[in-house]
């Protein structure tokens, strides 16, 4: 094997997809996506819930006025605090005209009609049955239900300690709430954790979710372009198939290390500090990113990169079109997507028996060891074997696509079947096999 030729296949792919539009477009295009959709994110977020005009049929007549008050007061005090605000609701109170029934009736009528948006049944009798009625043409309204919720059993709550003669304000001390605060435990001590932690971990997530597909998707286009143009007959002529495997492998790993590189320095220069000012004025606290994290990111990067970068160039190196690969590249996606099946396991315990196996098998533990590293301290012994089996499978793997690749690329005609690809892999240097016939006609 001839590094000094794998370095120039490295050069050349690296060279041409940098000097494409399309690389500078969408390395521009992300930075300036994210930093709209946290500008959007912050501009709509103080006042996302609109407003609601509902009526209101307080039966007993003692739960209308105190209703609207306590709206009243949560929403002066999300100003006043600054927070999110919720729903604005415009109250109207309306009696019981004849039974309850006709009444109810009539307001669906106008709801139907828009002239309101919902109506509210303060009804003793369900009240009693731990029941209150919302009838409106949308119930997937879940910050407003919430909030209108949370408000009228305060107004309840408030209710039931008058009529036992208690003092007032015991409402308030009832209300009061103890503040879990989680505190990591390392070597080095004990720190808080906040959830600027958890948003960082799950940035590092998408990044290397986004890597496998896209850059291992452009390994397999790039050799099926090549084989299609017929380009690579003349490139195998002063260079062995596995080196120009591996160089193609290596030069579009840069292509992306060099865009990350790009959207780091944006990152660090323009994004952070906007949303570090964000943090700062919530809970979450200002991110910060350990060495460790940084150290486990570009070992789990590199690894992950490779094994899905050979499994697609594999993959393309067989078929003629994007259209016949598609179907086999299918597999190799639904292992990097399958990462998410097991996030709640790997969130909620990330030492059990889910998460355990999901960091060990190969195919998902680039992502799964990667959060349980980040998020928590697993066994020694466990990372270790989780990096051994997953750069052992990198290697076995690159060799195996290497065996098919070198056979696959010059093969023309019809789309070869899966034991066809296998049997590929017996064969000696050397010792090519006959193109597969073409389809009848």
């Amino acid at each position: 094997m001839s590094w000094k030729k794998i370095f120039a296949v490295i050069r050349r792919e690296y060279v041409e997809r940098v000097r494409t539009k399309a690389f500078w477009f969408g390395t521009a295009l992300i930075p300036i996506f994210f930093l709209a959709y946290i500008g959007i994110q912050v501009a709509t977020s103080r006042n996302a819930g609109g407003e609601r005009k509902i009526v209101v049929l307080d039966v007993s007549g003692r739960l209308y006025e105190p209703l609207v008050r306590d709206l009243a007061d949560r929403e002066t005090k999300a100003e006043k605090d600054a927070e999110r605000k919720g729903v604005h609701w415009i109250l109207e109170q309306r009696p019981v005209a004849g039974d309850l029934a006709a009444t109810k009736e009539a307001l669906r009528q106008e709801v139907l009609a828009k002239r309101i948006d919902a109506y509210l049944v303060l009804d003793p009798s369900l009240i009693e049955k731990d029941r209150i009625e919302y009838y409106s043409t949308s119930v997937s309204e879940f910050v407003a239900l919430n909030q209108l919720e949370r408000a009228v059993n305060h107004v309840l709550l408030k209710e039931r300690i008058g009529n036992r003669g208690l003092p007032a304000d015991l409402l308030n001390e009832l209300e009061r709430r103890a503040e879990l605060k989680p505190f990591k435990v390392t070597k080095a001590g004990a720190t808080e954790e906040k959830g600027a932690a958890f948003f960082t971990v799950l940035i590092f997530m998408i990044i290397l979710y986004t890597t496998f597909l896209m850059y291992g998707m452009q390994n397999m286009k790039g050799v099926i372009d090549e084989k299609t143009n017929r380009i690579v007959e003349v490139i195998i002529a002063s260079v062995r198939p596995t080196e120009l495997m591996l160089g193609k492998i290596i030069g579009i790993g840069l292509v992306g290390l060099t865009q990350y590189l790009i959207w780091s320095l944006v990152a660090m220069n323009l994004s952070l500090p906007a949303i570090a000012g964000m943090f700062s004025t919530g809970e979450m606290g200002v991110p910060k990113i350990p060495i460790s994290m940084i150290l486990y990111f570009i070992l789990f990067f590199l690894c992950g990169y490779f094994l899905y970068a050979s499994v697609y160039t594999a993959i393309g190196a067989p078929f003629n079109t994007d259209q016949e690969a598609q179907q086999l590249a299918m597999v190799p996606m639904m292992f990097i997507v399958s990462v998410w099946a097991f996030f709640p396991a790997l969130m909620n315990n990330p030492n059990g028996g889910v998460a355990v196996f999901a960091s060990l098998f190969p195919f998902t533990s680039p992502l799964a060891m990667f959060l349980r590293t980040s998020m928590g301290q697993p066994p020694g012994w466990q990372v270790v074997l989780s990096i051994a089996i997953l750069i052992s499978s990198t290697v076995g793997i690159a060799w195996l696509a290497g065996r098919i690749y070198r056979v696959g690329i010059l093969m023309y005609g019809k789309k070869p079947t899966i034991p066809e690809i296998f049997r590929w892999v017996r064969y000696k240097p050397g010792q090519a096999p006959q193109p597969a016939a073409p389809e009848a006609s």
